[in-house]
C-alpha cells in the first residue's frame, strides 16, 4: 500500500509491509501495524509469542493508540495503556479457560510498542515518538541513520525486552524504559517503524553501509518476497515483520 497526505507545504507518502513467519498463515501474524492518516499517527505492535492473547493485546496497541487523543507523555500513555489492559482483561473474564491458560492469563499479556506522531503543519515538518520494548523508530536522511530508538544498534537485540504490560500494576514496574523523543524533518527523510526482526535487520544494513531501501523501490508484495528470500539466506531471523516507511517531501510550488 503507498499513499500520500498532504499538508499546505509538504506531502507524506505511507508503506507498508506485513508478514508472518515462515510456514505460518497471517492469521497467525502477532505484528500489527495502526496508521491514521488523518492524525498523522502511525503504531507498530508486536505481542509476545508465550504471553496469553498476545496478538489481540498488540493488535489493540497498534490500532487504537493511533486512533486516540492520548499525548505522549509517559503519564497519559500509563492511562492510556491501563484503559485498554482493563478492556481486555474484561473479555477474558467470559472465556472457559483449562487450568494452564489461566495461570497465564492471571500474568496477562505483553507487547513490544513504538508510535509516532508528525507535524507537517508548520515549516518545518517535527515528528514525536513513544516506544516501549524492542519495536523501533529509525530516522533517516539521504542514505544515513540519524536516530534509532529503543534499541541504538543491532547488536542490543536480545529475547528478554521490557514490554508493554496489559497488567497497569506491573506496567509502572516497566515505566522507567519508556522511551519519549522527538526530531526535525528535512525533505526527503523517511521515518521507519519496525518490529524487532525487521529493527535489527535494518540497522544491521545501516552499520554496513548496504541499505536497499526496499519499500522505495517495490511494492507490498515485492518487499514481502524480499524479506522471505532474507530469511532463506539467514540475513533476517524467522519472526513476523511489520513494516511501516514514511517519507517527508516538500510540495513543489507551480
Amino acid at each position: 500500500m503507498s499513499s500520500v497526505k498532504q499538508s499546505a507545504g509538504w506531502e507524506l507518502r505511507t508503506q507498508q509491509v506485513l508478514l508472518p513467519k515462515s510456514g505460518f498463515e497471517s492469521s497467525e501474524c502477532e505484528d500489527f501495524i495502526g496508521i491514521d492518516e488523518q492524525n498523522c499517527r502511525f503504531a507498530v505492535a508486536d505481542g509476545a509469542t508465550e504471553a496469553f492473547d498476545a496478538r489481540n493485546w498488540a493488535q489493540r496497541l497498534a490500532e487504537n493508540w493511533v486512533r486516540s487523543d492520548s499525548a505522549l507523555t509517559a503519564e497519559t500513555f500509563h492511562d492510556w495503556v491501563a484503559g485498554e489492559g482493563i478492556v481486555l482483561h474484561s473479555a477474558w473474564s467470559q472465556l472457559k479457560l483449562p487450568w494452564y491458560a489461566e495461570e497465564k492469563a492471571r500474568k496477562g499479556s505483553f507487547a513490544a510498542f513504538v508510535g509516532v506522531e508528525l507535524d507537517l503543519h508548520s515549516e518545518a515538518p517535527s515528528w514525536k515518538a513513544i516506544a516501549l520494548g524492542d519495536s523501533c523508530l529509525l530516522h533517516c536522511r539521504s542514505g544515513a541513520l540519524l536516530k534509532s530508538l529503543p534499541v541504538l544498534n543491532s547488536a542490543s537485540f536480545n529475547s528478554a525486552p521490557v514490554l508493554v504490560a496489559s497488567d497497569p500494576v506491573l506496567y509502572k514496574t516497566s515505566a522507567d524504559s519508556l522511551v519519549i523523543d522527538s526530531g526535525r524533518c528535512e525533505n526527503n527523510d523517511v521515518l521507519f517503524l519496525v518490529s524487532d526482526a525487521a529493527a535489527a535487520w535494518y540497522l544491521e544494513r545501516f552499520e554496513q553501509n548496504n541499505l536497499p531501501d526496499i519499500l522505495r523501490d517495490t511494492d507490498e508484495p515485492e518487499a514481502a518476497k524480499f524479506f522471505e528470500n532474507e530469511r532463506h539466506a539467514g540475513r533476517i531471523r524467522n519472526d513476523d515483520i511489520a513494516v511501516i516507511r514514511l517519507e517527508i517531501q516538500q510540495r513543489s510550488i507551480s
